[in-house]
């Protein structure tokens, strides 16, 4: 994530309009601190509290890739970055979802016994 996260910051700061950097660029940049804080909150947190951490950090993961994607649509980013950070943003969801899994399922086995 962290060097999603410096792709991101080289794109934004050269090749995103004015305009629209100090908007929506400004916005996708809060989004993807929250995705960061999300992650390291999960990995540090009781494993009772992590599915919660997780799930706050994929809703928050969606609405980035919704921000990149409105962002591509208002021409402020070109097709092939576009396509770079939404693969990768994209791939990262996909762990939040199995990492979040994986932990229901835990603590769900902790509940039976």
């Amino acid at each position: 994530m962290l060097a999603l996260y410096v792709e991101w910051h080289t794109t934004m700061s050269r090749h995103v309009p004015k305009d629209l950097r100090y908007s929506l660029a400004i916005r996708i940049d809060g989004l993807f601190a929250q995705v960061l804080e999300g992650i390291s909150l999960a990995q540090f947190s009781a494993t009772d509290l992590r599915a919660r951490y997780l799930t706050e950090t994929i809703g928050k993961n969606d609405t980035l890739k919704f921000m990149l994607y409105a962002l591509r649509e208002l021409k402020g980013l070109d097709e092939q970055k576009f396509i770079s950070l939404a693969v990768k943003t994209e791939e990262i969801g996909k762990m939040l979802y199995g990492w979040k899994s994986s932990t229901e399922k835990k603590t769900a086995g902790r509940a039976l016994l």
